[in-house]
């Protein structure tokens, strides 16, 4: 039988799948101030919005496995791209707070699905192939928060908010097309078994606690970098996506070999080393007074980070093999405690101290993350570090 041509594969489909991800948040990110500015939302009123879109997007990928149980991947992507390309501009064009609220919760729900699914499509795709490949499409959403955060950025300058959301339109109509043409609809699982049942184990527990306290921190580096350097410097708003493009931009240096990483340490190995260089970061931010060294610092995060998700991910969907999504489902249903609570306390933080002190909050959670990887080395198989038959 023929192979597909490397851009006809349902590999090249679900990269440029993680890459549209990666720009609708990039988008996102590198607009923070000028939302602020149209909406007049404070930082605690964001925080408390951003909390409201984690629980869309933890109750979007915990349904995700009962969805996969009779949609195949390829239909939910299908359907989850379009909505996540008009709820981004819905979010973009906001001008109120209450329309704020809602665009928000639309947005987290359009995100939070799209994740689960293509982490578990691009699972199977490593399965497929028998090696490690799930870094690299980790890669690609990196890549894509860099380049889009620091254009959303220089756009929204310019033209506002609302004219940023155009750019991320066109990946995610190109990523909907290459799904529509090199993306199989797999089996659905036959098993009757329920997440509850079958996922409910002890490793996946750990997972689940530590994304969630890595998900909560990353997603406060990037959401609330533009923020905080837009503050330090107004007179370069302009290039207040930088925190976000440079954490990015050290993600996908990280990721792109991260697989080869992978197959020789092992992923818990991998995740010690790199929350240490996040903590570090995050310290750095806690402590930071200059544009300069905060950008320095969120390289840092960015490279500590890099691999923390992908490599649970890989674990939490290696658990449960005849239904991916479930795995991914579970996991982030665990780790929703954390990612609900920490945007509403960050904005508390950044309101009622700095928005410094709260990065240094992130930099405990970090900790606590890094105890749990130490207890879930104890019971969790890398399957990087062995070729899956």
């Amino acid at each position: 039988m023929k192979k597909p041509a490397p851009l006809s594969s349902p590999r090249a489909a679900i990269m440029l799948v993680f890459a549209a991800f990666g720009a609708t948040v990039g988008i996102f990110a590198g607009s923070v101030p000028a939302i602020v500015r149209q909406t007049g939302v404070s930082s605690e009123a964001l925080g408390l919005a951003l909390s409201g879109s984690t629980v869309a997007t933890v109750t979007a990928m915990s349904l995700a496995g009962i969805l996969a149980r009779r949609l195949s991947y390829r239909s939910i992507l299908l359907a989850s791209l379009p909505l996540a390309a008009v709820s981004l501009t819905l979010v973009m064009t906001a001008t109120s707070v209450p329309f704020l609220f809602l665009t928000l919760l639309a947005y987290g729900l359009t995100l939070g699905m799209t994740d689960a699914v293509m982490n578990a499509e691009a699972s199977a795709i490593e399965h497929d192939l028998r090696r490690p490949v799930f870094t690299m499409f980790h890669g690609s959403v990196s890549l894509s928060v860099a380049f889009f955060a620091i254009a959303s950025s220089l756009i929204t300058a310019r033209f506002g908010a609302g004219a940023a959301a155009a750019a991320a339109l066109v990946v995610i109509a190109l990523a909907w097309l290459m799904v529509w043409r090199n993306v199989p609809a797999r089996p659905l699982p036959t098993s009757v078994q329920t997440a509850a049942t079958r996922v409910a184990s002890l490793p996946l527990v750990l997972m689940g606690m530590a994304v969630g306290l890595v998900i909560a921190s990353e997603t406060s580096a990037i959401f609330w970098s533009a923020k905080m350097l837009d503050e330090m410097a107004p007179s370069l708003a302009a290039i207040s996506g930088l925190g976000a493009a440079f954490f990015g931009l050290c993600n996908c240096v990280v990721r792109f070999p991260g697989d080869r990483l992978r197959a020789r340490f092992g992923d818990v190995r991998l995740m010690m080393v790199s929350l240490g260089t996040a903590i570090l970061g995050f310290l750095g931010l806690g402590f930071s007074g200059s544009f300069g060294f905060s950008v320095f610092a969120f390289a840092l995060v960015g490279l500590g980070s890099a691999m923390l998700c992908p490599c649970i991910f890989a674990l939490a969907t290696a658990e449960v093999p005849s239904n991916r999504a479930a795995g991914m489902a579970f996991v982030s249903f665990v780790a929703g405690a954390p990612r609900i609570a920490a945007p509403y306390i960050f904005g508390w933080v950044a309101g009622s101290f700095s928005i410094s002190t709260a990065f240094g909050l992130c930099a405990i959670m970090m900790f606590a993350a890094l105890i749990v990887v130490a207890m879930l080395g104890r019971h969790a198989q890398s399957p990087a570090s062995v070729r899956q038959s």
